[in-house]
């Protein structure tokens, strides 16, 4: 059998691939390759609470804003930008809502043209921000004006809950202290603090202030309380006999605290039952309480 070989000429081949190139034919469109549909923007995460050391550090300065540049400032604006529209305000003699806040704080303006705002403690605790501070027309003699404990709540760098204290300081108190001026001397290197030391005492002040003033358990104080104790107080003088006479000839109290703030060696307390803020030092060497005040 004999096989025939099928010879087509090169100028056919040519013009049939001509044919099959839809790209030299006019009547025929090229559609453009589809577009990708964009990526959906990711929702924004929901703020949490506030852990984080850096998250305490910036709701400090937001709230030191207030002492600074609104009371001592004027600029009584930065009310809409710091506080929440819908805020909580826990006194009863600041009207409600952004304009009665506004309207406290130009009375505070207005009131004593010569005052000064000064921040005498300050803790950052989650989400909470507590400023012990002294309001007065003579801020260098600190037993004048007014003392003051305010307690913000924040969230997401805005205030929405505020709890302001305050009384008028004595001209004269049972120890010859101020309820402001800081006295403890550690006398050596300080332990290392961390999270876990505010804790403990946390813990450390809450009980002993619960078991000491309710069940008048004087025994207690000599394991908690320094010898040397240092008394801000109106009417109890320095020292742990001092505060042991004090609970000792007190009627039980029914003290039940509804917060505890820490920070560095300083332990807040706040109670429910009453209108009184505590401050307690704690020596983090000795595990022992050195030195307290409170506003009521």
């Amino acid at each position: 059998m004999r096989t025939h070989k099928l010879f087509i000429p090169l100028f056919i081949l040519g013009s049939i691939a001509a044919c099959n190139d839809d790209s030299s034919r006019p009547d025929v469109v090229t559609m453009p390759a589809p577009t990708p549909a964009p990526a959906p923007t990711p929702e924004p995460e929901p703020a949490g609470p506030c852990e984080a050391v850096a998250c305490e550090d910036n709701n400090k300065v937001l709230v030191v804003q207030i002492y600074e540049d609104i009371i001592n400032g004027g600029q009584t604006g930065l009310v809409d930008s710091l506080f929440d529209e819908d805020f909580t305000q826990h006194s009863e003699d600041i009207m409600a809502g952004i304009e009665g806040l506004s309207s406290y704080y130009d009375g505070l303006l207005m009131d004593n043209p010569n005052h000064e705002a000064s921040v005498k403690h300050i803790v950052a605790d989650g989400d909470y921000v507590a400023v012990h501070w002294h309001y007065s027309n003579a801020p260098e003699d600190e037993f004048t004006g007014t003392a003051h404990v305010d307690l913000f709540k924040l969230f997401d760098d805005q205030i929405i809950e505020m709890r302001p204290y305050s009384m008028t300081p004595n001209a004269v108190t049972a120890s010859g202290n101020s309820v402001f001026s800081d006295l403890y001397d550690y006398g050596s290197a300080r332990a290392n603090n961390d999270v876990q030391i505010e804790e403990d005492n946390k813990t450390l002040v809450t009980d002993f202030y619960i078991e000491a003033f309710n069940n008048n358990n004087v025994a207690l104080i000599d394991n908690t309380i320094d010898e040397n104790y240092i008394q801000h107080n109106y009417f109890v003088p320095n020292g742990r006999d001092a505060l042991r006479n004090f609970v000792g000839n007190s009627p039980a109290a029914n003290i039940s605290v509804f917060l505890s703030l820490a920070e560095d060696d300083l332990v807040w307390t706040f109670r429910d039952d009453a209108p009184v803020v505590d401050l307690w030092r704690v020596d983090n060497n000795t595990n022992k309480i050195v030195e307290h005040w409170d506003v009521f």
